[in-house]
């Protein structure tokens, strides 16, 4: 046996070992994923606030942490569990106070004299009913088990803030690339985590605004309400916003107000749906692009795998494997092919 057999066969039993390992730990953690995900995320957006505070306000590094994990809780965390209470309670008081049963049946009823049409059978609310009744509280389970990923989360962050640029060289290190394709990597994880967790909430605020004044203009009963739930569900892959505006149109018609029903109906196809869109292209050049398919397939993995962070965590981590498997080509492919020119622009500027 040549020495090269000798230690190719080394070196793919060493490969072995990682891999065997970093399987064993990745399921013996499996439960602490959405924390490290979360770390991740938050290292990203919270490093420049410690840079900028030892740096220019000459804070102590433990001090700088300290104010950065407090403001990323009072400006980021609180207001969306807050916002999320609202909802939560505001849709359980629906289900409450209203026979939602009988308002269906009426709404099913006028439709079918004027219109023919029969969409509400016993068994179709029946189903409607129990997928309801079980996602409300999901949702409040999921709730504390995220409250006890984010104790974990600011426990993992703190010690990523406090080692800072240390971390950072050490897992740079770690990657099997050189030192351009590191830099790379890295400015392109730092780009999808931005695109992602800034980006697609922010495009979901703006929809609901824009549909929080169509329901206002149109005398919709409490078009904030509904305009948040817009937004909310435009995380939801093909169907998204049109679960509230659609049938928001169709009882408008039902009830009599035809002008309304209709403007609402043409609003959500031209205005709601297409804001998205408009505001994506802008957002792209500012923040970075996300392809609407790792949306789709990212919020499917995600809220299979993590429940309502998944909205955020599915996406990210198709961007990540994306992003891996750019890097990994640029590395070891033909470099000719492979690279397109804005990457070979960024391999060559630390040359220059």
């Amino acid at each position: 046996m040549s020495y090269f057999e000798s230690n190719k066969i080394k070196q793919i039993v060493a490969l072995s070992g990682i891999a065997v390992l970093v399987v064993f730990l990745l399921v013996s953690l499996s439960g602490f994923i959405p924390a490290f995900l979360g770390a991740v995320i938050f290292y990203v957006i919270c490093s420049p606030l410690v840079h900028f505070l030892t740096t220019h306000w000459k804070l102590k590094k433990g001090l700088a942490v300290t104010i950065t994990l407090i403001l990323s809780l009072l400006i980021i965390l609180i207001p969306v569990f807050s916002l999320t209470n609202v909802l939560v309670s505001k849709i359980t008081l629906m289900l409450d106070s209203y026979d939602l049963y009988a308002e269906f049946q009426n709404f099913n009823a006028i439709v079918n004299e004027k219109y023919g049409l029969n969409i509400f059978s016993h068994e179709t609310w029946a189903s409607i009913e129990s997928k309801v009744a079980n996602f409300i509280p999901n949702i409040f389970e999921q709730t504390l088990s995220i409250l006890a990923d984010i104790a974990i989360m600011y426990f993992i962050l703190f010690f990523m803030l406090y080692s800072g640029t240390l971390a950072e060289s050490s897992i740079t290190n770690l990657l099997p690339y050189t030192k351009e394709n590191s830099q790379l990597f890295a400015k392109e994880l730092v780009s999808q985590t931005y695109s992602n967790v800034i980006g697609a909430p922010l495009l979901a605020l703006i929809q609901s605004c824009f549909a929080i004044i169509g329901f206002w203009i149109c005398g919709l009963s409490e078009p904030i309400f509904w305009g948040l739930m817009c937004g909310f569900l435009s995380f939801i892959p093909l169907v998204g916003s049109a679960l509230i505006w659609v049938p928001a149109g169709l009882i408008q018609l039902a009830n009599g107000a035809s002008w309304q029903g209709v403007v609402i109906l043409i609003y959500g196809a031209v205005v709601i749906i297409n804001v998205d869109n408009v505001f994506r292209f802008v957002l792209q050049k500012k923040i970075g692009d996300v392809h609407p398919l790792v949306t789709v397939f990212g919020v499917i993995v995600g809220l299979e795998w993590f429940g309502i962070p998944g909205l955020i965590f599915g996406p990210l981590l198709i961007s990540y494997l994306l992003i891996m498997i750019k890097v990994y080509r640029a590395e070891y492919g033909s470099k000719n092919y492979i690279i397109s020119e804005p990457v070979a622009e960024t391999l060559e500027k630390p040359n220059e």
